[in-house]
């Protein structure tokens, strides 16, 4: 408050002096010509010199015999005496209007200097309340808090109108930044504790499955022993899937980048990921465009929303319980998987992107993780919703190849 009120004081002085100094110099200047002309003005003393001096060549004139002469020495004397009288007189006003003409002017300047005082307040709050409120929202930002309402009445189109959206720009872009930088955190943290998970399930693993093998190539007597082996054996396996899936969680797709067949890669994973008796229906453009991109990296995103759309409609599916749906658009190719299952409850519609987040007693939460990690690292974006006609929908939007790209827009 105190260097608001030091600038605010500044910004006051500067505009009274550059405001009234001018002004009372004019009044000033103008006030000391006048006196000074009126200085110089001697009438009265010439007319009085005038008169004495003319005053003995009309007596004498009136004293001649001449009556002409003396009618015209009188009216002489007349227009002396009245002319005498008015510089007197014009003397006397003159005098006093140069009292009243510098107290009209002393005046004048402190009204002037009343005006210039308001007015430069006026300026000085109006120009520095801008900076004050600004500088509470940079405190705002700092603390990560929001900035208040947008006003449209007190936004206005001038400067300060103009610096107040800039601040807003800059501040939802920082709380976008930091929200990026967060979840970027947090996926780093994931990935380093998935491959140390990885790491800790391969170590184990191997010693047990050849200790599987061996135990099978030996053969089991009894029923409950091969129940055992085979139990072993599924269950080893799965820890294998799960040592898979954490090792590949956070390692973007490498090598160069291909076009991907779409159609084949769809049509191939609801043949071999989903019932046979689910009957999925699949439909696409008649001219499905390629894509570029990493086919296995995209074949596991695909085929882990379709495990999940099973999952979904359970084992009673029925035909068209599952559908895949894509669309090719200028420089985007959408492919959606519809299912007729329960839907996603509301409160988990985000979370469900999180790669600690499951609703299944034997997952791992990492699947879907994994297709958001997939598609944007191939430049895309995932969403999902829930259907109104009832069951869940996961949409994939890729980038298309970019010659196939002009080649669709052409």
């Amino acid at each position: 408050m105190a260097q608001r009120r030091s600038v605010e004081g500044r910004i006051r002085r500067a505009l009274i002096l550059f405001s009234v100094l001018p002004s009372l110099a004019l009044l000033a200047g103008g006030t000391l010509v006048v006196l000074r002309t009126a200085a110089l003005s001697d009438s009265v003393a010439a007319w009085e010199r005038a008169g004495e001096s003319g005053g003995a060549l009309i007596r004498a004139a009136e004293d001649s015999r001449d009556r002409a002469v003396a009618a015209a020495a009188r009216t002489h004397r007349a227009e002396l005496e009245a002319s005498v009288t008015n510089a007197r007189r014009w003397e006397w006003v003159l005098r006093r209007a140069v009292v009243w003409l510098a107290m009209a002017g002393a005046l004048a300047g402190l009204v002037l200097a009343a005006l210039a005082a308001r007015a430069a307040r006026r300026m000085g709050r109006r120009l520095c309340q801008p900076v004050e409120e600004l500088a509470g929202w940079a405190r705002l930002v700092a603390r990560g808090e929001a900035l208040p309402a947008d006003d449209d009445e007190r936004q206005g189109h001038d400067e300060f109108g103009v610096l107040r959206q800039a601040f807003r720009t800059m501040a939802r872009e920082l709380a976008e930044a930091r929200a990026r930088e967060l979840e970027a955190e947090r996926m780093r943290s994931w990935v380093a504790m998935a491959r140390r998970v990885a790491h800790e399930l391969k170590n184990p693993l191997t010693p047990i499955r050849f200790a599987l093998r061996t135990l099978e190539r030996g053969g089991a007597g009894t029923p409950a022993e091969r129940e055992a082996l085979e139990t072993l054996g599924e269950e080893s396996a799965r820890l294998e899937e799960l040592a898979r899936s954490f090792a590949q969680f956070g390692r973007l797709p490498e090598g160069p980048q291909s076009e991907v067949d779409l159609r084949e890669l769809l049509e191939y994973l609801l043949r071999t990921h989903l019932p046979a008796g689910s009957e999925p229906r699949l439909r696409l453009p008649v001219e499905m465009p390629m894509v570029r991109g990493h086919y296995d990296a995209l074949s596991r995103a695909f085929a882990n929303l379709l495990l999940n759309a099973g999952d979904a409609v359970g084992a009673d599916a029925g035909p068209g319980s599952v559908q895949v749906v894509a669309r090719a658009a200028e420089g985007w190719v959408e492919v959606r998987v519809l299912d007729g299952g329960p839907g996603i409850p509301p409160e988990n519609l985000e979370r469900i992107w999180e790669p600690d987040f499951t609703t299944k007693s034997r997952g791992t939460g990492l699947g879907l993780a994994l297709v958001k990690q997939t598609v944007q690292a191939h430049g895309g974006r995932v969403a999902a919703r829930n259907r109104p006609e009832g069951g869940a929908e996961f949409r994939v939007v890729l980038p298309l190849a970019p010659d196939v790209a002009l080649a669709h827009s052409a």
